[in-house]
């Protein structure tokens, strides 16, 4: 089961390379390839200045919203679309079969493995939750799955809109021409 997979060491379970999806965002650097801080900032980096939008699946629906927003000729009606019960049935087609939840023991082990991959991502959740705030988009408040807290910094959370003086027209025009 995925706890003996973990906790004995398994390749498929224990080689960082498996879940890292750092790479994808920091580039083609050779040193992009190695798990670490170079290329951790660099891809914290390259999300900034090279991408419109980066999303988290836990909160697809408001991607999908901000998308619509931001590039409506491409992402008319979206959200209908997604919702659609006939697009829903095509999204339940697979199921994890004897689905089993790792031990606190083991998923201490994959947060310290991929620590780097978790501060990427609550980095990517951070900037998504900021961009949510400067459109008027409230975050919809979910228990939050359990963390250890000693291995990964808090996210901010944002569930507000912000009061912002700039006009959002202008900050994408701002974006379409990089």
């Amino acid at each position: 089961d995925i706890n003996v997979c973990i906790l004995e060491n398994y390749p498929e379970c224990s080689n960082p390379r498996l879940f890292y999806i750092i790479p994808y965002f920091c580039g083609q650097h050779p040193r992009c390839r190695e798990p670490g801080e170079w290329a951790l900032e660099r891809a914290k980096l390259n999300v900034n200045e090279n991408f419109l939008l980066v999303g988290i699946l836990e909160e697809l629906e408001d991607v999908l919203l901000l998308l619509e927003r931001f590039l409506p000729h491409y992402f008319k009606d979206v959200l209908s679309i997604y919702k659609n019960p006939e697009h829903r049935k095509l999204g339940n087609l697979t199921v994890t079969v004897k689905k089993t939840v790792p031990s606190p023991e083991a998923i201490q082990i994959l947060y310290q493995r991929m620590r780097y991959e978790y501060e990427f991502y609550y980095y990517v959740k951070e900037q998504f939750h900021l961009l949510k705030r400067k459109f008027g988009l409230k975050s919809r408040i979910r228990k939050p799955r359990p963390r250890p807290e000693f291995f990964i910094p808090s996210p901010l959370e944002t569930e507000e809109p912000m009061d912002d003086e700039e006009d959002d027209e202008k900050w994408l025009e701002d974006i379409y021409k990089r």
